[in-house]
């Protein structure tokens, strides 16, 4: 009640708050006293700024109401309340008060910390920034591991508006504080930290924070031992003389050989880390030795982080990537574990790419033939090297491919399992912009034949969305020789969603083929579903007739498309007409329909408004009227 405010103490909405009691800092922060005012006026400005500090007050009080809701909703008007409170008062009551109400639920703490990351304004700037840090480093003690990272955050944030003597005074005597805590949790939390202290202090301090950190890289706690591995490399980063570098590979050594592989698991990042800090060959080649006992670890899940990342490896290893990195990779592709095999397969296009000659192809291919049936016996494991082995044929050209690469393609297509075929099928693209016409009908072209009347509708599917890459690199008459017997199969398929992908193909192959291949090949085949006895397999062919129609030129929409529209208004099943109305709603907005065209349109859907059937008037009605209203 000091410092000018009055002694009149607010009573909160509910007469209890969290605990039992009502919060005693919200009724303290009450409505200041100020000299006597004057006039009508200055009576209307004194009920204006009562009414305003009241609802500071209850916004206060609230941050220990029992409701989550009404403390979110003061939490997240921290700014509010710290301008009316001024930075005095924010300083030495509100973050004081902060600090003793973080027993809280995990979502009032998670946005108290991204309050107080941008509170700097609220304190006087800058140079109070550090004030900040109170509540923020009770927020590190916290058992929820998404409450600790925002708090390192908001605190990493702060440490870059300090000055470096506030670093130097406060940041790292927060750092020293939560380094000696008992509690795990605050250990953990202040690994983060040290690489935004460093860059901001003197020699010295900096001995000071890397025996602190060194101490925890050797902490009994695994996972604090973890935490040290994980932020290893960022602290490398922000430290740049030879004799503290030479200490952290020390360090990154004693963590690399941990016994814990939850620990171990992050020495493949660390060697990538510190790998990037110089490119000298004798600091790299003291990393390397660290990454090929990754390789042969015991645990999968340090030979599974070693295949995930050696694309990072190559790149940074580069000049011993041939000799070092690629050895252990082909291992990989041996190994005994499901996980390690699938992750190391599905790196093989881009690791291929650092070394793209016929002798690492050769040493290449011997491993993914074991990679296919019937050695392998994994799906997983095929799906995820058909997934990627496509990719090699751009890097190793069309020599190569049809020398090396070609019998594993054609081993995947004909995999037992719809996995394998279906991620073959979706990058068959890759393949046929690079090998020849006639690598392409004689090799491939039979299986992709079988695959579109595969038993799965998906593998169907997926044969459908290559067609006009394949259109496109084999050329009208060898595509419309092998492949256009498959239309009528498609449009006729027992799957709608194979039904509607051959109508969406039909318009691409347009584009790619052009309108006279259409007329002489897409044409017969709809007018021939149009017949079928089938009600469903009519709706189809004439949701092509939609799609078609949105790139047709006129004639071809009013010579060929309007007529079958036209024919099936007057099927005799509901609906097949209904379904009429809603083509005939969608090829009236193609550009291409005007004139005869649209009125031939236009008397269909005048004859539909008198259906006997109820659906069939009702769609006939909305298209009439989205053909009449204004565009």
């Amino acid at each position: 009640a000091s410092r000018g405010w009055g002694r009149r103490r607010l009573q909160p909405e509910r007469p209890c708050g969290r605990g039992g009691r009502a919060p005693q800092v919200g009724a303290e922060l009450a409505v200041p006293s100020g000299g006597a005012m004057q006039g009508d006026g200055a009576a209307a400005a004194a009920g204006a700024d009562a009414s305003f500090h009241h609802e500071i007050a209850v916004m206060i009080d609230q941050l220990r109401h029992d409701d989550i809701q009404c403390r979110l909703h003061s939490v997240k008007n921290l700014g509010t309340i710290a301008t009316a409170l001024g930075e005095e008062r924010t300083r030495e009551e509100l973050l004081p008060f902060l600090q003793e109400i973080v027993d809280d639920d995990d979502e009032f703490l998670i946005a108290m910390a991204g309050q107080l990351r941008n509170g700097v304004s609220w304190v006087g700037g800058p140079a109070y920034a550090h004030a900040l840090t109170g509540p923020l480093e009770d927020l590190c003690n916290v058992e929820e591991i998404s409450v600790r990272e925002c708090a390192t955050e908001a605190l990493r944030s702060l440490a870059e508006q300090m000055s470096p003597e506030q670093v130097s005074r406060h940041f790292c005597a927060l750092i020293a504080r939560l380094a000696a805590h008992d509690w795990y949790t605050s250990r953990i939390s202040v690994c983060s930290l040290f690489s935004a202290a460093l860059p901001k202090v003197g020699q010295a301090k900096q001995d000071d924070l890397l025996k602190t950190y060194f101490r925890l890289c050797s902490d009994d706690t695994p996972m604090v031992r973890r935490q040290a591995a994980n932020v290893l490399g960022s602290v490398a980063e922000v430290l740049n003389q030879d004799l503290m570098h030479e200490e952290l590979r020390q360090a990154f050594e004693k963590l690399a050989t941990e016994e814990q592989d939850s620990v171990r698991i992050l020495a493949i990042k660390n060697c990538i880390a510190l790998g990037r800090l110089k490119d000298s060959p004798d600091w790299q080649g003291q990393i390397i030795p660290v990454m090929k006992a990754c390789a042969e670890d015991k645990s999968w899940r340090v030979r599974y982080m070693m295949a995930d990342n050696v694309q990072q490896l190559c790149e940074v290893f580069r000049s011993k990537a041939t000799s070092a990195v690629l050895p252990l990779y082909l291992r990989l592709l041996s190994d005994q574990e499901v996980e390690v095999r699938m992750i190391a397969a599905a790196r093989i296009a881009a690791v291929s790419a650092f070394n793209p000659t016929k002798e690492f192809l050769e040493a290449l291919v011997p491993a993914m033939e074991k990679l296919t049936l019937p050695r392998e016996h994994s799906n997983h494991v095929r799906a995820s090297l058909a997934g990627s082995v496509l990719g090699l044929t751009p890097i190793f050209g069309s020599k190569l491919t049809v020398d090396y690469l070609i019998n594993i393609f054609l081993t995947l297509i004909r995999d037992e399992s719809p996995e394998v075929r279906l991620r073959l099928i979706g990058t068959l693209g890759e393949l046929s912009s690079v090998v020849g016409v006639e690598t392409l009908s004689q090799s491939l072209l039979p299986s992709i034949k079988e695959l579109g009347k595969d038993r799965q509708w998906r593998v169907r599917l997926a044969v459908i969305e290559c067609m006009p890459s394949l259109a496109k690199y084999l050329g009208e008459a060898e595509f419309t020789k092998e492949l256009s017997h498959l239309f009528t199969l498609w449009l006729v398929d027992p799957v709608f969603s194979v039904r509607d992908a051959a109508a969406a193909n039909f318009r691409r192959l347009l584009e790619v083929l052009g309108q006279v291949w259409c007329e002489a090949n897409v044409i017969p085949q709809l007018q021939d579903v149009l017949a079928h006895k089938n009600y469903l397999f009519r709706i189809s062919a004439m949701l092509c007739t939609s799609t078609l129609a949105e790139i047709a030129a006129a004639p071809f929409l009013e010579n060929h498309l309007v007529p079958m529209v036209v024919r099936m208004a007057s099927d005799p099943v509901p609906n097949v007409r209904f379904n009429a109305a809603k083509t005939i709603q969608a090829m009236q907005k193609a550009p291409a329909a005007a004139g005869a065209a649209k009125e031939a349109l236009t008397q269909c859907l005048r004859q539909l408004l008198n259906d006997g059937d109820p659906d069939v008037k009702f769609f006939a009605q909305r298209a009439m009227s989205d053909t009449s209203a204004p565009s």
